[in-house]
């Protein structure tokens, strides 16, 4: 079985964000915070920001593009409308961030308010104003406009964060958890690019596939194999078997999930075709093919410049067609030994 755990942990390094990215992160979303709690309306509303998605639940793969920031409105009256709420946030913002050589740099969105900061590659953050809800059994959350801006969705995400901290923990898989999610992540961008459904519904279909006790270890390539195997069982579940994907947050609730029913069903298959070729790799007594195998469902490390190699690096004994390297043994005294190639040094 081969474990290649140096190779597994290069890779989680190759698609960690870069640390300006790391660095530019909480800057704009204290930017954005900031403008919104100066403006008198807003904190009149109880206003109080909290970072959340993946960047704040550690399962982020380079780069870094967005930063979500979760404006609390905890004094907010019943009767502001979702639209009224979304229009006060862009009158701020629009002011706070004016347009750049006649480029908007606010642009209002179905629930929430984008704001691009291009001194920082491209880097945007996401506003997205939410009022405190409880369910009639007593479950508090929050809710943020639906799209049309006439209704109100529920959401759950410091809950979120709280289950993916307990799911890394030493009680539950000491650490590996958040690193599968990411290499999960890799693995959805490598097989599906841009196609939706995003790697938000891959590391909620992740959780479940934690939750269940069939994702185990001890190694990075174990924990691979076996949560690719169990994330596409749970996706099949929810995507062929029509069961929907159940949001871990919210007992009873679904995750909305925007994608057409072909690229749903394209995610499955491609999960379910990789988790096999995943296992294939672990059973096999070729360290040189399982890891030909790994890099190729783990793909390259795109950057706005393109691809920038291969996330996971072949052993040095291996080609990079996946065969063992030749190596000719020299045994003192032998009178014939094969031919250098004349570099010394």
């Amino acid at each position: 079985m081969p474990v290649l755990t140096s190779q597994f942990e290069a890779a989680l390094t190759n698609i960690e964000p870069s640390e300006d990215d790391k660095t530019n992160a909480p800057e704009v979303h204290s930017q954005v915070s900031d403008a919104l709690g100066a403006d008198a309306v807003i904190a009149g509303w109880g206003f109080s920001a909290i970072l959340i998605g993946s960047y704040k639940r550690h399962v982020s793969i380079r780069r870094i593009k967005d930063v979500d920031v979760f404006g609390r409105l905890i004094d907010l009256p019943d009767d502001v409308l979702p639209s009224t709420l979304l229009s006060e946030f862009e009158r701020v913002l629009k002011a706070a961030f004016p347009a750049v050589a006649g480029k908007l740099r606010v642009k209002r969105q179905s629930r929430s308010l984008q704001v691009s900061f291009p001194e920082y590659d491209g880097l945007y953050v996401d506003a997205v104003p939410a009022r405190p809800w409880t369910r009639d059994d007593g479950l508090e959350a929050w809710q943020l406009p639906k799209r049309g801006e006439q209704e109100w969705q529920a959401t759950n995400p410091d809950e979120l964060t709280r289950l993916t901290t307990e799911m890394n923990d030493a009680d539950h898989h000491d650490g590996f958890y958040v690193p599968a999610v990411k290499l999960l992540r890799q693995t959805r961008r490598s097989l599906m690019g841009k196609r939706r459904p995003g790697g938000l519904v891959v590391e909620i279909a992740a959780y479940h596939a934690f939750a269940s006790g069939l994702v185990t270890g001890p190694t990075h390539a174990d924990y691979f194999a076996s949560s690719l195997r169990e994330t596409a069982n749970i996706l099949r579940r929810a995507f062929v078997l029509g069961f929907e994907l159940d949001d871990p947050t919210m007992p009873g609730e679904k995750i909305v999930v925007r994608a057409e029913p072909g690229d749903k069903v394209a995610l499955v298959d491609a999960f379910t075709a990789a988790a096999t070729r995943a296992q294939e790799a672990l059973d096999s007594d070729d360290p040189c093919a399982a890891a030909k195998t790994f890099q190729e469902l783990l793909g390259k490390a795109v950057d706005d410049q393109g691809d920038s190699g291969y996330v996971f690096p072949m052993p040095p004994t291996c080609n990079a067609d996946g065969t063992a390297k030749r190596f000719v043994a020299v045994t003192a005294g032998d009178q014939v030994v094969p031919a250098g190639n004349r570099r010394f040094g």
